[in-house]
């Protein structure tokens, strides 16, 4: 079987023919690539166009030896390069032949493969031709795409889709695939976001109806997110006693969203909590059964979310979710993401800076954080009075 090795920077494949004589040959593909993918460190990187460069030594060594090597295959990881690789037989490579094959390289991405799964899947039900060429995507097919499923889905969901195409068709250009990429540029414009539809916060009085009403591990779920200024649903359901240092008061993050390390103070209510769940600990999990549930779902929260919706709606803290056009969907008027805007507003209404707020919760920017202020109207009359006040007129 070939192998690789490393050298100039490259990798480089050792083959062996029939007779058993070895051959060395260049695979084209750089240990690091010139275009990183945003997360990857350089180790992942090296590791990935290893495999990328075993797949492609393997077809060498077929195509040595007289056998039908996988053309497709070895130029959706090398492009053009892959004539020179096997010989001017290399055929032209399809859309859907490049975008299985950039799936597959994918695996190791948490959530990427029910994310970009489902951007490829409705990208080639909208070209219906399982033969066209990479060569051949073009703008004009990008923009129709985008305009269709903004037909069927939300603007949110297609914004999801370009991502993944826009990130696929990326890698095509570095692999000489296609000169340029046909889904640059392409995004839903701020009249087609308009559809954007945003989730209250829960107000103090709510969140304690919560904390009463909610079986199993949510009312535990639903303090440590707020006692940790609003972290999400997945980062609290996999969190782990690892992470947790009750000598020093610390509690080590690494949000699945930004993957940025965070260091949180372990506050009084939040040790208590963590003392009494630890007493009762059955795994590494502290909330195992939402862990448990977070895994059977590929690493993904939207069960655990959909199970949380359900109890809003039984206990009456939501109405039915609405039936819209196509396969969208009316957003909850509150959802478990909802806790995160209930801890900015109760931040921001007591007072604290816009710069700490942003520390505690997590948001990389001031635009992000105020989008998460939703105060009551209550809150806003208040503070609206704090004006009356302010000029004695409450006599008038």
């Amino acid at each position: 079987m070939a192998g690789v090795i490393e050298r100039n920077g490259s990798w480089t494949a050792i083959m062996r023919t029939l007779d058993g004589r070895e051959v060395r040959k260049s695979t084209r593909i750089r240990v690091l690539p010139s275009v990183s993918v945003q997360g990857e460190s350089a180790r992942a990187a090296k590791e990935r166009t290893k495999r990328e460069a075993q797949i492609v030594a393997t077809e060498m060594e077929k195509n040595l030896n007289g056998e039908q090597a996988n053309t497709p295959l070895v130029e959706s990881l090398v492009g053009e390069k892959s004539r020179s690789l096997l010989g001017e037989n290399a055929c032209s490579l399809t859309v859907r032949a490049f975008l299985t094959s950039w799936l597959a390289s994918r695996v190791n991405f948490i959530g990427a493969i029910s994310r970009d799964g489902k951007a490829v899947k409705q990208f080639l039900n909208f070209l219906k031709q399982d033969n066209l060429l990479m060569s051949r995507v073009t703008a004009h097919h990008a923009r129709s795409f985008m305009e269709q499923e903004l037909e069927r889905v939300s603007s949110g969901t297609v914004k999801r889709y370009l991502e993944s195409l826009t990130c696929a068709f990326t890698r095509a250009v570095d692999a000489s695939v296609i000169p340029s990429n046909p889904f640059r540029g392409v995004h839903p414009s701020a009249r087609e976001r308009n559809d954007r539809q945003e989730r209250a916060a829960f107000s103090p009085e709510e969140v304690k109806q919560l904390l009463q009403l909610l079986p199993g591990e949510w009312p535990d779920m639903i303090r440590v997110c707020l006692y940790t200024g609003g972290q999400r649903l997945g980062d609290v359901a996999k969190m782990t006693w690892e992470q947790i240092n009750m000598e020093d008061a610390i509690l080590r993050m690494k949000p699945q969203k930004s993957g940025k390390n965070m260091i949180k103070p372990i506050i009084d209510p939040l040790h208590r909590i963590f003392l009494k769940r630890k007493e009762h600990a059955v795994n590494k999990f502290v909330f195992p059964v939402a862990a448990m549930r977070h895994a059977q779902n590929n690493n993904t929260s939207s069960r655990l979310s959909l199970e949380f919706t359900d109890l809003l709606e039984k206990y009456g803290f939501i109405s039915e979710k609405e039936k819209l056009n196509g396969d969208r969907r009316k957003l909850s008027e509150k959802s478990f993401h909802s806790l995160r805007a209930t801890a900015v507003t109760i931040l921001r209404l007591a007072g604290v800076s816009a710069d700490l707020c942003r520390l505690i919760v997590g948001h990389d920017s001031e635009d992000i954080e105020r989008v998460y202020m939703r105060p009551q109207q209550k809150d806003i009359s208040v503070a609206m009075n704090v004006i009356v006040d302010s000029i004695g007129e409450n006599d008038l």
